[in-house]
């Protein structure tokens, strides 16, 4: 353990950014958010940035020994048009590359860079296989994004210790993925989109912030890891599995894979696909998951 952490989070007043601040506070760990608006929705001090125009200001470094990279424009909250598109890629790449710039020129002591991906990385497919951190990236714009984040994060190797967690689905009550789907649910229209058998790998919000702070303190620890539940789940069994949790029925035969593409264009390749993914290593590391099924995962949201 360092005799003193002071740690800086880019797009921390997000889902994640708030959980993570709010525990390593619990733990009387000094906390600094990069945000584009002031704002100090955690109670901590906040620094302005403007990563379009390269700007920042520069006293969010002071005392900070590690930082948390949670910066990015959301992936499923509007559809892919080429303006989204390059907003997804710039603001999770050009904010690391920003504060990269910055470190190197103001000689900073950094201990770890620690940065989210996704498990986009493998791609907008359906396939029987398992992946796992060896596995090579896909071709398409959500891996091609995941590709240029990391690289983005790997410019502090020469610097310090790197580690990138390739993320599921961050299951929270409020925000996210299961309050979306939800809220469909609960107007009596949720089903399962397209198959239903694309898998969506997940991870509890507590989980995932439990796997930052793990990668933070842990000196050994860098690469790549999957962010995800041992537990495979499809999108089928996920929609069933929240109805159920929240006393609800699903009716509806599957929403099919038209509709979907009509509604969200490319965007909804992400929807209408996914794949298995393996984190064996993370927990050949000693990491160890709270939730690892999602009928667990969901009696501690909804109970």
């Amino acid at each position: 353990m360092f005799t003193h952490m002071k740690v800086l989070i880019t797009g921390g007043s997000g889902l994640l950014g708030k959980a993570i601040t709010k525990k390593l506070i619990a733990q009387k760990i000094e906390v600094v958010h990069l945000t584009r608006s002031k704002n100090s929705a955690s109670g901590v001090k906040t620094y302005e940035w403007d990563w379009e125009n390269n700007s920042i200001d520069e006293a969010c470094f002071n005392g900070v020994t590690h930082i948390i990279h949670l910066a990015g424009a959301g992936i499923a909250e509007n559809p892919w048009t080429m303006k989204r598109k390059r907003t997804i890629v710039k603001s999770r790449v050009l904010t690391a590359r920003l504060i990269h710039q910055k470190i190197i020129q103001l000689n900073l002591p950094i201990k770890a860079f620690i940065s989210a991906s996704g498990i986009g990385y493998y791609g907008a497919i359906t396939n029987q296989k398992i992946y796992t951190e060896q596995d090579n990236p896909h071709t398409d714009f959500i891996a091609q994004c995941c590709i240029q984040w990391e690289e983005a994060a790997d410019l502090f190797n020469e610097k310090t210790r790197v580690v990138k967690l390739r993320l599921g689905i961050i299951l929270d009550k409020n925000e996210g993925a299961l309050a979306k789907i939800l809220s469909i649910i609960k107007k009596g229209i949720g089903a399962p989109i397209a198959s239903g058998k694309q898998y969506m790998p997940w991870i509890h919000i507590e989980d995932t912030v439990d796997l930052f702070i793990y990668c933070l303190m842990n000196e050994n620890l860098n690469g790549v890891y999957n962010g995800v539940a041992e537990q495979h789940v499809n999108n089928k069994e996920l929609t069933k599995s929240l109805a159920s949790a929240n006393k609800k029925k699903i009716w509806l035969p599957n929403v099919p894979a038209f509709i979907m593409k009509g509604i969200y264009g490319e965007l909804a390749d992400i929807l209408i696909h996914g794949v298995r993914v393996s984190n064996k290593k993370i927990l050949g590391t000693g990491f160890k998951f709270k939730f690892k099924s999602l009928e667990k995962a969901f009696h501690n949201i909804y109970n």
